[in-house]
């Protein structure tokens, strides 16, 4: 009983411990958690506003993704669809979309880790505390017996910094805690303060050495700024293919629909043409033939649609039955706005995606980084020459030196002679391989923009005609609907000539959509391949058509 009752003050005391230590390790949580978005924050601003000359809105929380219920009007499950807009759709996958988020988080990271290397070429401090005891046995033949027991406590605190010569200064201070409080006359001092500088002279000497490190991530930061920049316009562009894309399948949807209900009249009339003896049966026959094929058709583009709505939520990161749809009106625009003629010619095109692509700024920055570290690898055949200069002094409880103890100043050089060079003879080769790869690099990657630019050129001359040609055939195939019609009814056609004009019809209004689509989507691309694809935050471009065709 007695145990009983000692054991549940001792459990409600460990409970009540851990429960303790636990908000402690929470507030202490929240607290890392506010400091690192603040530094990592302001590391991403500043960051852009050198690389792109401007900031934009920037957090990895979810606060953007609560905000999409509201946009949704709630959960919708319901047979209404919501209709969602081109610019309510692409800030909805901004908020929302998993491969969005991961970019997001993958620069925060990156700076993140600038913080770190910050950390290391800042001021750096440190402190310990360490307690021991120690016990000496003395042995008198077989005799064995405790002889004198000793108690140690101590303090110990530095600071640390690296200069852009290469230097490196410490700064310490330690203290015997214990003799402080329990002897604070005993002789030998309490306290001790020290100074230490070591400067190479040779090799590791100077800015271009010591701060590479700093140098290389803070440039590194500055590269991964500008892919996320093309990554969002790239991103952009996706969500407005898909947009348009399921915008499309609808359309050829609908067009199905019409097709069927036209082929379900043809037939109707076809057999009663039939049974006056106007026509034969085996026309009538083909009428019903084609009807079963329109629904057939309808049925497939009804699936087709749906699966085309399931990868759509599925790209917003919206539950897969949510009962949302583009808004067909965003297609009526495109069919009124008509084909954007660009404003650029081929040549200036091509230049100004040479001199402002983010992407080939960064390579060109990549060869000058390759180049300063070769100049580093050079320099690496210096001996190592280093000059250190050590002071210490011990202080009693009173802040003045023990009488017996002198300032212990200690001036040194050492010569480290690189006689073994294959190490440094390898690393200097593989730099100057690396150099020149790079610069073979960035030569590429510019031909590759200039031949993706003059592919999207082509590609866009060739889809304006298209869908040029497209619209013609749809207005002849509509007088050829209309006059084959005419004449079965006068007995100067048959059949197959009205299917085959309503076939043609349904084929021209398709691939006139599809045409009007894929030339809004290739112009956006190329604005993006010149880098004149500006978007504002939350996703949406802005685009001044020069004149309408």
């Amino acid at each position: 009983m007695m145990k009983k009752f000692i054991t549940r003050p001792l459990l409600f005391a460990a409970v009540l411990m851990i429960a303790i230590g636990t908000a402690s390790c929470t507030r202490i949580g929240n607290f890392a958690e506010k400091r690192a978005n603040r530094a990592a924050y302001r590391i991403i601003g500043d960051t852009q506003r050198a690389a792109l000359g401007k900031t934009m809105p920037f957090s990895i929380d979810d606060e953007e993704s609560e905000q999409i219920g509201s946009l949704l009007g709630g959960t919708n499950h319901t047979e209404q669809a919501e209709i969602l807009s081109l610019a309510d759709t692409l800030a909805i996958a901004i908020a929302n979309s998993r491969s969005y988020q991961r970019e997001k988080e993958s620069l925060f990271i990156q700076a993140l880790d600038l913080t770190d290397t910050h950390k290391y070429f800042g001021l750096n401090y440190s402190a310990s505390a360490d307690a021991g005891t120690s016990i000496t046995t003395y042995k008198d033949g077989h005799t064995e017996s405790f002889g004198d027991t000793g108690l140690d406590a101590g303090l110990d605190a530095g600071a640390r910094k690296i200069l852009a010569t290469g230097a490196r200064i410490t700064l310490g201070f330690s203290q015997n805690v214990l003799n402080y409080y329990s002897n604070p006359d005993f002789s030998t001092g309490n306290n001790a303060l020290s100074f230490s500088v070591v400067q190479p002279l040779l090799n590791g000497f100077g800015p271009l050495v010591t701060r590479e490190p700093l140098r290389q991530a803070e440039r590194d930061m500055v590269y991964a700024v500008r892919d996320f920049k093309r990554y969002q316009q790239s991103f952009v562009i996706s969500i407005a293919s898909q947009y348009y894309g399921v915008l499309s399948s609808r359309d050829k949807l609908e067009n199905e629909r019409k097709n069927y209900e036209s082929a379900v009249e043809n037939r109707r009339q076809t057999e009663a043409y039939a049974k006056a003896g106007r026509i034969a049966e085996f026309e009538a026959a083909q009428a019903r033939q084609r009807e079963l094929n329109a629904a057939d058709s309808w049925t497939v583009a009804e699936a087709a649609y749906q699966k085309a709505l399931d990868d759509f939520r599925f790209e917003l990161a919206l539950p897969v039955d949510l009962n949302v749809e583009p808004d067909s009106n965003e297609l009526l625009s495109l069919e009124k706005k008509g084909l954007v003629q660009l404003d650029i010619e081929l040549t200036d095109a091509i230049e100004y995606a040479i001199s402002n692509r983010l992407d080939l700024i960064t390579r060109r920055e990549q060869v000058e980084d390759k180049s300063r570290k070769l100049e580093i690898v050079r320099r690496n055949f210096l001996p190592n020459l280093d000059v250190s200069y050590d002071v210490s002094q011990q202080f009693d409880s009173a802040g003045a030196p023990p009488s017996d103890v002198d300032i212990d100043q200690t001036f040194g050089a050492t010569l480290d002679l690189p006689l073994d060079w294959t190490e440094r003879r390898n690393n200097y080769r593989v730099a100057q391989i690396t150099l020149a790869r790079e610069k073979r690099g960035m030569v590429e990657d510019e031909s590759e923009v200039e031949l993706s630019v003059r592919d999207l050129w082509r590609q866009l001359e060739r889809t304006r005609s298209v869908y040029k040609n497209r619209l013609l055939s749809v207005e002849l195939a509509e007088r050829r609907v209309e006059s084959t019609t005419m004449l079965l009814k006068l007995g100067r056609a048959v059949t197959r000539d009205v299917l085959e004009s309503q076939d043609d019809l349904l084929a021209s209004r398709n691939q006139a959509t599809a045409a009007l689509v894929d030339y809004t989507i290739r112009r956006l691309r190329f604005w993006n391949a010149i880098e004149r694809f500006d978007i504002d935050p939350k996703g949406m471009w802005y685009e001044e058509p020069k004149e309408g065709e």
